[in-house]
């Protein structure tokens, strides 16, 4: 028998008209600028993936999906370019392992080795 946790979804407040520009011009830029990025870093370290999709979540920076796909949140244009490819790091990461377990951290710890301090400073950001 299965249990599962119905967990609270965040709603988003309405956006102003100021939000709802930057968002789109978030969007454009992400666009852009994230899949070539994230095509870069996937070569470089030996990750393959199906997908990468720009959104506009609520609760995370990136997410990777069972089927290889990854999601990558578009207000990531507002990092700095290290924390960018940190986040998107992360995800390739969970190409191999979908958890937080020790086998993910030797993984990201073995091509990002200061990712501690990074996601210490990632938490001084909001998402939009």
């Amino acid at each position: 028998m299965f249990f599962f946790i119905r967990r609270r979804r965040r709603k988003r407040k309405p956006l102003t008209a100021e939000q709802a520009a930057e968002v789109e011009r978030l969007r454009i830029q992400a666009k852009a600028a994230l899949p070539p990025r994230l095509a870069e870093l996937a070569a470089r370290h030996g990750f393959t993936y199906n997908q990468v999709r720009i959104k506009h979540n609520v609760s995370n920076w990136g997410s990777c999906s069972e089927l290889g796909n990854i999601n990558l949140n578009l207000s990531i244009m507002r990092l700095p370019e290290h924390l960018r490819d940190y986040v998107m790091l992360h995800e390739l990461c969970h190409l191999r392992y979908l958890n937080h377990g020790p086998e993910f951290h030797a993984l990201l710890e073995s091509i990002c080795p200061d990712h501690r301090a990074l996601a210490r400073e990632l938490k001084g950001y909001r998402l939009i």
